[in-house]
């Protein structure tokens, strides 16, 4: 978090809180001590008027009439936060009992009038992956694998990383990586990151991570890792041309990584390129099974033989 929005973030935070101490600003923000002093000093300078009180459980105060104006929503604001927290209740997404109270406290703050607005938007707005009996129900397909929000909480401290995964038929390795980001595919959530065992930007299943720590020692300073992540970012070895169905079926379901780049004035025609891990093989099953959800439509200029190979093997067995 930038120094402006941890500062802004702070202020809210005060002003909820009306009475808060120096520790509890340091756990909050995951600041050292005397950062937190100089935030508070900061936040006095720009008119916030607090109140000191010394003594064992001393803190700080805000004077009593002198509170930040609270924050307004406008009706059309107000259904927009709460139909994204509906649309996305079912995506495994992290932190999603969090959400579920987010959605009750945005009911909480809204009027009579306004509440009943977004529960009938609840009533007539139906989403994929939810029960139409009762879309309040969570499956535990619903949730996230927990390693991602204990890897998410690392990552948002320090990106280099250490941790030990397990592969399908291979034995538990220690990993020691550079993270660049998190995707889902398949149901699957993925983490993008540079091993520095292998020198190579590698994908790991959040969900085969046994345990994480942070690389107190990192291996090498940021501006000299970036410089090598540029040299070492593989070529494309999958280029695919798709026509009209094609181009509607990716735009349901595709990789994060991919866009499209048109070949014609009205977007009837696309392509795209990629590169694809070739030594794993459930990753070259998941990706030939999307290659076949895209149909008929479309054709590969250039394709791994592995890949080839594998769906050859499927779309015979389909």
């Amino acid at each position: 978090m930038k120094r402006t929005e941890r500062l802004n973030t702070m202020m809210r935070y005060m002003n909820n809180r009306q009475f808060f101490t120096i520790g509890e600003l340091m756990r909050e923000f995951a600041i050292s001590r005397s950062t937190a002093i100089r935030d508070v000093h900061d936040i006095e300078a720009l008119g916030m008027p607090l109140v000191a009180e010394a003594g064992r459980g001393g803190g700080y105060s805000i004077m009593p009439n002198r509170l930040l104006p609270a924050v307004q929503f406008t009706h059309d604001e107000l259904k927009a936060l709460f139909i994204a927290f509906l649309g996305t209740a079912n995506q495994q997404l992290p932190y999603l009992q969090n959400r579920r109270t987010l959605s009750e406290k945005l009911l909480a703050i809204a009027s009579a009038d306004q509440q009943d607005e977004l529960i009938e938007l609840k009533r007539l707005l139906q989403f994929e992956n939810t029960n139409p009996d009762n879309p309040d129900l969570l499956e535990l397909t619903d949730f996230a694998a927990p390693m991602l929000r204990t890897v998410l909480e690392l990552a948002l401290k320090s990106r280099y990383l250490i941790f030990d995964y397990r592969a399908p038929l291979d034995k538990q390795t220690t990993r020691r990586v550079y993270l660049l980001n998190f995707f889902r595919r398949h149901a699957n959530w993925y983490a993008a990151a540079f091993d520095f065992l292998r020198r190579e930007q590698r994908t790991f299943r959040v969900d085969r991570i046994q345990a994480v720590r942070p690389d107190n020692q990192a291996p090498m300073p940021h501006k000299q890792l970036a410089a090598l992540l540029k040299v070492n970012r593989p070529e494309p070895n999958l280029i695919v041309e798709l026509g009209s169905s094609a181009i509607n079926k990716f735009k349901q379901i595709h990789p994060p990584s991919l866009s499209l780049h048109y070949l014609d004035a009205f977007q009837q025609t696309a392509r795209f390129s990629d590169f694809v891990e070739t030594h794993g093989v459930e990753h070259l099953a998941s990706y030939a099974e999307w290659l076949l959800f895209l149909g008929d439509d479309l054709k590969a200029v250039m394709i791994p033989h592995e890949l080839r190979n594998i769906i050859r093997k499927k779309a015979a067995r389909w």
